[in-house]
């Protein structure tokens, strides 16, 4: 497998993608997409600098899920020792990765209007031509097609309370179709596969993309959260006096309550 380690240095940054909230490309330019960089020169001309970007934009998806799944999925204790320490804060990021995650498959199954090309898996489509594979055209249209079906809700979720208010749907007139992690799943898995049929057909390769590990970008937080565990059980146990950590904070020369 190839990219694995662009890929890697790709997972790293999004650490700091999430924390900063604004996306950046190479070129320095907010809320773009993001991108892998690797070598790309075996792929047709007319899909060669659209790769990268689509491949970054998947890779970015299995990030999110990795941390979602990580916080509220792997293990239940977990996910309460999360809201035990962070508090309702957990919910606003829990809310904000389900969107983006909906927000991104939803961007990248965006085709084509009159209007403007969209950055999304169709315009790979413009390779087929070049391709030596006999069924490989085949291969891409079925595939398209069973992403377009799992995605159908998520798209329509997207259309109706991420980029819109739909106001039937806001005022409860008109009900909103529940988006399922297993659809979120089966999609990213699916596009995924999707991506390797050129990198199989270009590059006789594939990328792991599910090798990839939430653990760089949560392992921060999560021992941050176990410390103030720790903290409480010592001053619970009389082993730190009551309060030490606000008379120490107070001495730090940019701390204030506001």
């Amino acid at each position: 497998m190839r990219l694995i380690r662009d890929l890697w240095k790709y997972h790293v940054s999004c650490l700091t993608m999430i924390l900063s909230y604004a996306r950046k490309s190479d070129e320095g330019r907010l809320n773009m997409p993001a991108k892998v960089n690797a070598d790309y020169s075996q792929f047709p001309i007319s899909i060669r600098d659209v790769m990268p970007y689509i491949e970054g934009e998947v890779a970015e998806l299995r990030n999110y899920w990795q941390i979602y799944h990580f916080l509220f999925m792997d293990k239940e204790q977990r996910t309460i020792f999360f809201a035990e320490r962070f508090g309702p804060l957990l919910g606003v990021l829990q809310n904000l990765l389900g969107e983006q995650m909906i927000l991104t498959i939803a961007r990248l199954t965006d085709k084509d209007s009159k209007k403007q090309r969209n950055l999304s898996l169709w315009a790979l489509t413009d390779a087929i031509q070049f391709a030596k594979g006999e069924d490989f055209e085949q291969k891409v249209i079925s595939a398209l097609d069973a992403i377009s079906t799992t995605v159908a809700k998520t798209r329509t979720h997207r259309h109706k309370q991420i980029a819109h208010f739909d106001l039937e749907v806001s005022l409860g007139l008109s009900p909103m179709p529940e988006v399922f992690l297993s659809e979120i799943k089966m999609a990213l898995e699916q596009m995924e596969k999707f991506l390797n049929l050129f990198q199989w057909e270009f590059a006789k390769t594939t990328v792991g993309f599910d090798s990839l590990s939430s653990g760089m970008i949560v392992e921060s937080a999560f021992v941050t959260a176990c410390k103030a565990k720790v903290y409480d059980e010592l001053e619970s146990e009389n082993k730190i006096s009551f309060g030490e950590w606000e008379r120490r904070v107070e001495k730090w020369p940019w701390w204030s309550w506001h």
